[in-house]
């Protein structure tokens, strides 16, 4: 099961218009930019982990609940596949038992390969790019 793109679509109005779409500002320039266009109500719908988008300017919904503290892992935001590239990924050990291994090398590596992982399923539509984790 794949999920819907979530970034806008800068192709059409309204967005294309509007400085979310303009890759010179920063992102919470653009991120206000967006933001500007929701209605009161709109922002507080949009505070949920399962926010519905806002349809009438094309933004959609979006499940930024998507856990990653020990390895990308099942959650609402993560959709896994039976019989592809997709039906796992890693599974590291709790963060409290990493971090009595007392070593950063290897907190980097298993941050990295979280990532590697969370961009691999996003390319894919199967995940966000946002992660609940336990690393600090």
């Amino acid at each position: 099961m794949k999920i819907a793109t979530y970034f806008p679509d800068c192709t059409t109005d309204p967005l294309c218009s509007n400085d979310v779409c303009n890759t010179a500002l920063s992102p919470k320039q653009r991120a206000t930019a967006l933001v500007t266009l929701f209605t009161s109500t709109e922002k507080v719908q949009n505070l949920l982990n399962g926010a519905p988008g806002v349809p009438r300017i094309g933004l959609g919904a979006y499940q930024w609940w998507q856990e990653g503290l020990h390895g990308l892992a099942s959650s609402p935001g993560v959709h896994f596949a039976g019989s592809n590239n997709f039906s796992s990924a890693t599974s590291f050990p709790a963060p409290i038992t990493i971090g009595a291994a007392f070593d950063d090398e290897m907190v980097k590596s298993i941050a990295e390969v979280i990532g590697t992982e969370t961009r691999a399923f996003n390319n894919d539509e199967r995940v966000g790019l946002d992660l609940w984790v336990g690393f600090t």
